[in-house]
């Protein structure tokens, strides 16, 4: 009986917790959607960088950690890739082998390609590990070792292409079909230029593809078929240093070519800590490098990252204030996820943003901030939770919103599919190297404001209320509880 009565202790506890944090959230919430005061700064409008005029039929430039478009020509219209289908091969080759292992040539492997596709040289029956393979994908761009990737994962090339598929939709590739492993030309293989940007976002954080496609030259040794060592050669030129196309921060990409693609090219570089991925689609010849250059360009020099915790304080780190229930020793602590990031151009201020708040609960996210510079969404940031039995963690803290905070913070109010955004104020705290001038709020003297505004205080005051008696709630059933359970044990005894 008294092991009943303290797991029914436990439960509580757990629940209680639970409550806690809920409430704490809303009244957060409740306190900036409620109490902050719409604004509207009329002499502030969004101004984003005109972008170069590119010669390929389709492009797009996005940032890595964000997924955010910065410059977008047609980037959704279907097109032929060519060999830059090679970077989803060896993302499901990372994936899903390791570098040791061994890929055999079939003969089916062998006889797939033609005269003048691009090839290593491989024979029927020759062994080559993975990690060798890799480096003849993507720098040879060898289409026989791409086809005997997929067989050697997928059994088959129909197969592997549908693992291609779905992993490109996990991607957010969602305008793709893939119908082989090496992007030689077919109908029914297809790809838009955002989609690739996607895929290449999602190879780039794996460090081996990252070392791989920032190779100039890999040496293949021999093999049961192969009496001298070969060499892979990178056809990306903008990696190599010697050449007059050699891109400052590279770190690597895929070419292709065929009749019906054009010329396609995927880069991406990293400068000042971002990493840009640029895709060209159906150029000509050395014009996508061209292209891809003015690509990287306008973006280094017209945007940067900026840090969302630092600058939106709605749950403000200056200020530690800790979640714990009455009834046990774990702390629940809330706040922006610290390593969330958004990209501005570099004129533009964080209090010029509007944003979006989405509940979606899940293992450790309350919500989803989705922030935008007038109609360009520029990164999204979680509002996380976790929890600390009895132990204290400096890095884990939860702001107290107060009402001067709140009242230039910004929160999205939604009902019967009308939202109603208010504007982020916040000073910038020059995160932004290129903007080192002193920011100010949003309001100014052609600021216009709603004349309605509740009392600071009496949100928090509601909000203690409420946890007071939702407490006393719980106590009663709780006392409740165990008496009947005394009773009942009391009853038996006689």
């Amino acid at each position: 009986m008294e092991l009943y009565i303290r797991s029914e202790r436990d439960q509580m506890k757990k629940i209680i917790s639970k409550i806690l944090i809920v409430i704490l959230l809303i009244s957060s919430c409740i306190g900036t959607i409620n109490v902050a005061p719409v604004t509207v700064n009329a002499a502030t409008k969004t101004n984003w960088p005109k972008g170069p005029s590119i010669y390929g039929q389709t492009g797009v430039l996005i940032e890595a950690s964000t997924g955010t478009v910065l410059y977008d020509k047609k980037c959704n219209k279907k097109m032929y890739p060519a060999s830059i289908t090679k970077i989803m091969t060896a993302l499901l080759t990372i994936e899903n082998c390791k570098m040791d292992e061994t890929v055999t040539f079939s003969d089916a492997t062998i006889h797939s390609i033609q005269y003048g596709d691009a090839n290593m040289g491989c024979s029927v029956g020759e062994k080559m590990t993975v990690k060798d393979c890799l480096y003849a994908l993507m720098l040879q761009s060898a289409n026989e070792v791409a086809t005997a990737l997929g067989e050697h994962i997928a059994g088959s090339t129909e197969k592997f292409a549908e693992m291609m598929n779905k992993r490109a939709k996990e991607a957010g590739a969602l305008n793709t079909h893939f119908a082989n492993a090496n992007g030689l030309h077919d109908p029914n293989h297809y790809v838009t230029a955002y989609d690739m940007a996607m895929i290449t976002r999602a190879a780039s954080k794996y460090s081996v593809f990252n070392d791989i496609v920032n190779t100039t030259t890999y040496t293949i040794k021999h093999n049961n078929k192969r009496k001298t060592d070969a060499t892979a050669i990178q056809r990306h030129k903008m990696v190599w240093p010697t050449s007059g196309y050699y891109y400052d921060g590279i770190i690597g990409g895929k070419t292709g070519f065929t009749d019906q693609s054009g010329t396609t090219l995927v880069t991406y570089a990293k400068r000042n800590g971002m990493t840009l991925i640029a895709v060209v689609l159906h150029s000509n010849g050395t014009n996508v490098y061209k292209d891809t250059k003015e690509l990287l360009d306008y973006g280094f020099n017209n945007f940067g990252l900026q840090n969302v915790s630092n600058n939106d304080k709605r749950f403000d780190s200056d200020n530690k204030v800790t979640l714990q229930s009455p009834f046990c020793n774990t702390t629940d602590s809330i706040y922006i996820d610290k390593t969330s990031n958004i990209v501005l151009p570099k004129t533009a201020k964080f209090s010029q943003l509007t944003s979006d708040v989405k509940f979606n609960y899940t293992k450790d996210s309350f919500a989803t901030i989705t922030y935008k510079y007038g109609d360009k969404s520029v990164g999204t940031a979680k509002v996380v939770y976790s929890s600390d039995s009895g132990k204290t963690d400096s890095t884990v803290t939860v702001a107290s919103t107060t009402a001067s905070q709140q009242t230039t913070t910004a929160a999205n109010n939604t009902g019967n599919n009308k939202n109603s955004k208010t504007t982020v104020a916040k000073n910038n705290s020059g995160k932004d190297s290129s903007n080192k001038e002193s920011s100010t709020t949003v309001s100014n003297k052609n600021s216009k404001k709603s004349s309605f505004k509740l009392p600071g205080f009496f949100v928090h005051l509601v909000v203690v209320i409420i946890i007071i008696v939702v407490v006393i709630l719980v106590l009663i059933l709780t006392n409740r509880r165990l008496n009947q359970i005394r009773a009942s044990k009391r009853n038996r005894r006689y």
